[in-house]
């Protein structure tokens, strides 16, 4: 091991996922994937508890404050949705319009309030150990968070099953171990 003065370490937040829940988010900046057509919105804790929650993080590590809306002809409603939900939790700083006649560039999404609602799911990692992770179940006005009008949902199990190999049955005429071993 390396030998070092651990007693004078900074120590790192822990861990970086926020529980299940409604939180007041601040976006903190948007990549426009326009191959793919959606972006990436990242975003940090605006007020409560966990205010500033990721402020400290570089963007080598955006991946995990992050969630995605995509503007494909298949998704219109849903970033309509999230269009209007900005829209109702910065009055007077954030119209659709106003926005849209601008050229609808996402960069003016950084700096806006919206409200995320957070749900636990549980998964299979790559290399196939399973966990659990709260990400972005869906977006609100921040006004519904601070009222508590908002619902998390039940908790969601993605895990891969994994098929198990079926056990070989005694023969009838006794053990497993009677058949001559093949090799």
């Amino acid at each position: 091991m390396k030998v070092k003065n651990w007693v004078f370490t900074e120590q790192r937040a822990g861990n970086s996922m926020l529980p299940a829940g409604g939180y007041v988010c601040r976006i903190a900046g948007v990549e426009d994937v326009a191959s793919r057509e959606y972006v990436w919105v990242v975003y940090d804790v605006a007020e409560g508890e966990f205010a500033g929650r990721y402020a400290n993080m570089g963007a080598d590590e955006a991946w995990k404050h992050r969630f995605t809306r995509s503007y494909k002809d298949s998704a219109e409603s849903m970033f309509e949705d999230f269009l209007s939900r900005l829209e109702e939790s910065n009055r007077g700083r954030f119209s659709v319009a106003e926005w849209s006649a601008r050229g609808c560039n996402p960069q003016a999404f950084v700096g806006l309030e919206i409200g995320l609602v957070f749900g636990e799911e549980q998964y299979t990692k790559n290399n196939g150990d399973d966990a659990s992770r709260t990400v972005v179940s869906y977006v609100t006005a921040a006004q519904d968070i601070r009222n508590g009008d908002f619902k998390v949902p039940a908790p969601k199990d993605r895990r891969e099953k994994v098929e198990t190999a079926p056990t070989a049955a005694p023969s009838a005429g006794g053990s497993i171990y009677d058949e001559a071993i093949p090799f």
